[in-house]
């Protein structure tokens, strides 16, 4: 009795799971479209970020004169058409997180777009993984962009450096609340599954009939 149970519960955990992966395929069906709209928007604004930097381009050669081997020669600095600020020793850092950023948020957006439009079923829970995966990448990626690029071209505010800490800690927190409420629906579930308390109808074990002895002619 105690293993037809035990099978009874590890054959409704399968269903439930199933109907879980089931009913994310449909919400991925369902968001196709938005899904796109989404990852395009985000694409636009990471290579918007790229081709127009914060603080512009160099719009010419900067060149200042230099000695080097007795002669008098040019030594240019910059070149026409490069960020400014890639060449500010003191915001260098912030420069390169935003160019992290901004690359990672762009290829996981064009990688979604792409997985979208290939035919791919929606349901299969490998595409379903890097579909959830590269969407919160370009979110998270994005939203750092934008924080690298503002402070690339604050001068030492400090109301604008509170703004930005406060901004920061918004999304630290906001996905940890995000990742511990599922954390916690799933142990709930467990510990109900476990316990029996689950509302789920349950299958009820099957009972051996007594056998009736034939008669005796």
């Amino acid at each position: 009795m105690e293993v037809n149970g035990g099978e009874d519960q590890y054959e409704e955990a399968s269903e439930w799971f199933v109907k879980y992966l089931n009913r994310q395929g449909d919400w991925l069906e369902k968001t196709r479209g938005n899904l796109m709209v989404a990852a395009t928007v985000i694409a636009g604004m990471s290579f918007q970020v790229m081709v127009s930097p914060p603080g512009g381009v160099w719009q010419s050669d900067i060149c200042s004169s230099g000695n080097q081997t007795g002669g008098t020669v040019p030594v240019c600095t910059a070149k026409a058409g490069t960020s400014v600020l890639e060449h500010e020793s003191s915001k260098r850092g912030l420069y390169l997180g935003m160019v992290i950023s901004s690359t990672v948020s762009f290829s996981a957006s064009m990688s979604l777009i792409l997985l979208v439009i290939s035919g791919l079923r929606l349901r299969n829970r490998m595409i379903m993984a890097i579909l959830v995966t590269f969407m919160v990448l370009a979110v998270l990626c994005i939203s750092a962009a934008f924080f690298f690029a503002v402070a690339l071209v604050q001068y030492e505010d400090d109301k604008i450096i509170y703004i930005l800490m406060v901004y920061v800690g918004f999304w630290i927190v906001f996905p940890v609340i995000i990742l511990v409420s599922q954390l916690v629906r799933f142990l709930g579930w467990l510990i109900c599954f476990v316990c029996c308390c689950c509302p789920r109808r349950r299958r009820s074990p099957r009972r051996l009939l007594p056998v009736t002895p034939s008669p005796v002619d």
